[in-house]
């Protein structure tokens, strides 16, 4: 049996090894069972730090638990020992390197530090080894007494101790402050009872106070907390969770609920929660439920552990339905598989928002190939808008300005006409409006691609005189998004001053706002350039929102008739009769009308018939590139 010599030993019960062995055990289940932050590299470490805790906290209890055994190998003991202390030693080595990818240090700075604290761990263990030897450290002799004598390993744990903690002052600016105070403070706390352990002469609890900065970096840089309403947990991470599924091969099944204001519905009814738990229980099983901002919920699970997969799918909906009819939620639901048609993880949720922003509520779409590469075409056409926005060239080769000659019914000639919109990409080629203009007006990247149009416009215009064509004046779209610009007048006075041509020969092309701000904006601006000679049109008149009080407020030139006003002309007597009363109310009040969508001889006699004063649409000509509308024009 081994006994202890009085000398540099301390007491020792096996409370805190068995702590931290019971955590160890409890936190790699539960960092494998729950929804914890899986970054691979980091996460490996954090895994690979436990295993070593528990290793470490294992061979302790085994190595104090037989010191007082008989029959006991000597070199058991040793090994034991050794063992406990290299595992602690590799843990705080793995520590310090977790640390230092929060901190963002140079690579080369990464490899000294790393070098450095290996070269100290080897140097540590052989001056353990040589104190045995020597009988000044740790030893047993040969009446099987031990002496804890000088223990290097101590004297490693303050080393490391300092390191760490000069490491988070030092680039303490690299974190967050409650990030940097956490840390610091868990490893203040963690020396200050391995001080007090010393003080006591106790060597339980090294262990443990070991494992709590590790406990602290699970929870500052790995928690992802769900809700306790639905049992979602953070969206924040879905991405990481996708990315790791798809590393390992496994194919994965995305549903997405969209559900505005059901956080609030919930956390008000007992029966809406207790319908959603059961609910819950019943149809998620093996997968994650994340909540992302605007109530909006995407489940996740891997086709591999729900091999039947599509009745899944099809039961989950059905419940859903029958839910539905109870609460009347408005929703939106989004199916989605892994595909290799996707390339990046982040776009299986930007896919997402992009089918949702596109449906219509209580309605179910299934994302397919085509939807897929709609997505990537969509998302390339904005990355080309915003490099267009960047660039600032009022002569970029990618916006061309197309145009539609209009008809003055008075001469008879095309003396005017509309410039539009088309953009030319490398990978998409012709882009078309209805692809474009929606996207650059929601991400606020309208303005740039207007004033080049209006630039391109009047230098095609400047040729056009030059060469001694007739043109009275060519429009050109502005949207309210334009109009807020407080340089827009500016703007384009310089444009239309750099070009060299007259302020007449230009018109701006604007629809009606609801917006009072944008009205307001709408009436100061068309005021300020009307002063300059240059002409104005309501666009679109007869769709969407018209409000005769506002109009009479702007002083326009021309009113645009959209073609939804030539169909109702055609219904009934009394359509006609209403569209002809607002084309005679205009010309008496001395505007011009323009009627668009005019197809063939018989839309346009009735457009006649209605005061109408310029024509446009596909019986003259469809839209085409603004160099061929010479073919067009008259030449002096």
């Amino acid at each position: 049996m081994f006994a202890k010599s009085d000398l540099n030993i301390g007491s020792y019960t096996p409370v805190g090894d068995i702590i931290a062995l019971s955590l160890c055990i409890i936190m790699i289940i539960l960092v494998k069972q729950t929804y914890l932050r899986k970054e691979k590299d980091r996460f490996l470490i954090i895994m690979h730090i436990l295993s070593f805790m528990l290793i470490a906290a294992s061979a302790n209890i085994f190595m104090q638990t037989y010191l007082v055994k008989k029959n006991v190998v000597p070199a058991f003991i040793y090994t034991m020992r050794m063992l406990h202390h290299v595992c602690l030693s590799m843990t705080m080595f793995l520590y310090i390197r977790y640390v230092q990818g929060s901190l963002w240090l140079m690579p080369k700075d990464k490899k000294r530090s790393r070098i450095a604290i290996a070269f100290i761990i080897i140097f540590t263990i052989l001056l353990d080894i040589t104190a045995s030897v020597l009988k000044i450290g740790f030893y047993i002799n040969k009446k099987h007494e031990y002496n804890a004598g000088l223990d290097f390993f101590e004297i490693l744990y303050v080393v490391f101790a300092v390191n760490m903690i000069y490491m988070l002052i030092k680039y303490r600016k690299r974190l967050l402050m409650r990030v940097f105070t956490g840390i610091l403070s868990v490893l203040v706390m963690s020396n200050l009872l391995l001080c007090i352990q010393g003080i006591f002469k106790q060597i339980s609890y090294t262990t443990i106070c070991c494992l709590l900065p590790i406990i602290s970096i699970i929870f500052l840089f790995h928690s992802n907390p769900y809700n306790t309403d639905t049992g979602a947990v953070s969206g924040e991470f879905f991405t990481d969770e996708v990315k790791d599924n798809l590393a390992k091969g496994n194919e994965m099944v995305i549903m997405c609920c969209h559900m505005p204001g059901f956080s609030v519905y919930i956390a008000k009814s007992p029966v809406l929660k207790a319908e959603f738990m059961d609910f819950f229980r019943v149809n998620i099983k093996k997968s994650i439920l994340y909540s992302f901002p605007n109530d909006c919920f995407v489940l996740t699970f891997t086709k591999q552990k729900n091999s039947d997969y599509e009745k899944i799918i099809d039961k989950m909906l059905s419940n859903f339905s029958e839910s539905y009819s109870k609460f009347n939620i408005d929703y939106k639901i989004i199916i989605m598989e892994s595909s290799d048609a996707v390339t990046d993880v982040n776009d299986y949720h930007n896919i997402i928002d992009y089918t949702d922003m596109k449906m219509p509520f209580n309605s179910v779409v299934r994302i397919n190939d085509s939807d897929i590469k709609d997505y990537y075409d969509k998302n390339y056409i904005l990355t080309q808008l915003e490099d267009i926005a960047a660039k600032k060239d009022l002569s970029d080769p990618r916006v061309l300005v197309y145009c539609q000659p209009v008809l003055n019914i008075n001469t008879g000639q095309y003396d005017t006409a509309e410039a539009l919109m088309r953009l030319k990409l490398e990978k998409t080629g012709m882009v078309f409006p209805d692809q474009f203009i929606p996207l650059a007006e929601q991400f606020n990247l309208i303005h740039n691609l207007s004033m080049i149009i209006l630039n391109k416009t009047c230098a095609a215009l400047r040729r056009f005189l030059t060469d001694g064509y007739i043109v009275k004046r060519i429009s050109v779209n502005f949207s309210a998004i334009d109009l807020r610009y407080d340089s827009f007048c500016d703007e384009v006075k310089s444009i239309i001053e750099k070009n060299s041509i007259e302020y007449g020969k230009i018109a701006v092309e604007i629809t009606e706002s609801r917006s009072e701000a944008d009205f307001n904006l709408m009436k100061q601006r068309v005021l300020q350039l009307q002063d300059l000679g240059i002409k104005f049109y309501l666009d679109d008149f007869g769709t969407g929102y018209s409000n005769f009080e506002r109009i009479m407020e702007i002083p326009f030139d021309i009113i645009k008739f959209d073609r939804s006003l030539l169909i109702e002309s055609l219904k009934n007597s009394s359509s006609q009769y209403m569209v002809k009363t607002f084309a005679n109310m205009f010309h008496d009040l001395k505007y011009s009308i323009l009627f668009e969508g005019v197809e063939n001889e018989y839309d346009e006699d009735r457009c006649k018939l209605m005061m109408a004063q310029y024509l446009q649409g596909y019986k003259y000509s469809k839209p085409i590139p603004i160099e061929e509308l010479t073919k067009f024009l008259l030449h002096v």
